[in-house]
């Protein structure tokens, strides 16, 4: 029986005139990954136990050849086992130029779970499909300088340079959250629901994070969110909050989710607006987002660029690597828990997301 985390590891081989190309693995006639160089392993959550589930895996060598392996698992009554929660970590490395490092091996890396080192267990390119929520500003301000048009195309720009596997699902917020909480892959229906998108209203900016970590929460896989936004949380009515929840409250819930942060901050000063409890810029506010989830902050002072700018998060979303460990603390006290993440060149940067909650007591009843 398959059910929760585990971790799927494959073995190709072929003649000795060729080498393995790729290493492809399906879920129920799914596809969970495209893996292009060893190890051949990915850590998947299978959901809860299923009376019958199909594992493929299809390796294509370099002269075009491809074989493939299946597993069938098959409910197992009165069984019992053990629940070994496998944490994961999608980490981004760049130079001092900021560009992309894709080739490092296993060794280079080292992580701890609040100051003590972590065996990573599973480490791998994350070119694992991702379930992407494109999260777009239609307040009222949005109107200015034509924003809403710069918007939409850099939006469409975006369905075109993430991967056709990729899911995703459009939510527009002015006062309230909008749009259509199932993810697709079919372009053509997310294009018309970008375009269906018009301007008008306060920012509930806290509410539309809140809800859209809520929708991504109950989604198998690995998610994001790509946020837009050109300004503070804050009702059309002026020095009124826009949401019913604090930024505070937004933040865990993302956390909760485990889904990456993208934030896209668009206007010239956003260094200088302040929240309206004049603690943080939103500047401020949307870096905390990013770096606590591992994700990335985008500050475009102009709409025109926004076509680059959402070709740039395409390109960070695909750049990354898979880290995951079985924690050393099995405490399930639904603590806080740091991660930090490293590389043995000082030189280079690493993005990863700053901590997790830890599971909480398991239920007494199953």
């Amino acid at each position: 029986m398959l059910e929760g985390t585990i971790r799927i590891t494959v073995e190709a081989s072929t003649s000795q005139d060729a080498q393995i190309a790729r290493v492809s693995i399906f879920a129920d006639d799914r596809l969970l990954t495209i893996l292009e160089k060893s190890p051949y392993t990915l850590t998947w959550n299978s959901g809860a136990g299923q009376v019958l589930r199909k594992l493929r895996a299809v390796a294509e060598d370099s002269l075009g050849r491809s074989g493939e392996a299946v597993l069938i698992a098959r409910r197992i009554g009165g069984v019992q086992y053990e629940d070994v929660r496998l944490v994961q970590v999608y980490a981004a490395v760049r130079d001092a130029k900021g560009r992309a490092v894709t080739d490092l091996e296993r060794s280079a890396f080292t992580l701890k779970e609040d100051g003590v080192p972590q065996t990573i267990a599973t480490f791998a390119p994350a070119r694992v499909p991702i379930t992407i929520a494109l999260l777009l500003d239609t307040s009222s301000s949005m109107r200015l300088g034509g924003r809403i048009d710069f918007a939409r195309r850099g939006a469409e720009t975006f369905l075109g340079a993430v991967a056709p596997e990729d899911r995703m699902l459009v939510l527009a917020f002015d006062d309230t959250v909008k749009g259509d909480r199932d993810p697709t892959t079919d372009r053509k229906t997310l294009k018309q629901r970008i375009d269906a998108v018009t301007p008008g209203g306060g920012t509930a900016l806290y509410d539309a994070l809140y809800q859209t970590a809520e929708i991504l929460t109950g989604i198998e896989g690995r998610r994001a969110i790509v946020l837009l936004s050109d300004g503070r949380d804050q009702a059309l009515v002026e020095n009124e909050p826009g949401s019913l929840h604090v930024f505070e409250e937004a933040l865990e819930r993302v956390q909760r989710s485990d889904a990456t942060v993208y934030a896209i901050g668009l206007g010239a000063r956003l260094d200088q607006e302040m929240d309206l409890e004049r603690r943080r810029s939103v500047k401020e506010l949307l870096t905390i987002l990013a770096t606590q989830t591992g994700g990335r902050v985008y500050l475009p002072q102009r709409p025109g660029v926004l076509d680059d700018v959402y070709r740039q998060v395409a390109a960070d979303l695909k750049d990354q690597y898979l880290l995951a460990y079985s924690s050393t603390n099995t405490a399930r006290d639904g603590r806080w828990r740091a991660i930090d993440v490293a590389v043995s060149d000082p030189a280079l940067k690493v993005t990863a997301r700053a901590g997790y909650f830890a599971p909480g007591a398991p239920s007494a009843v199953r």
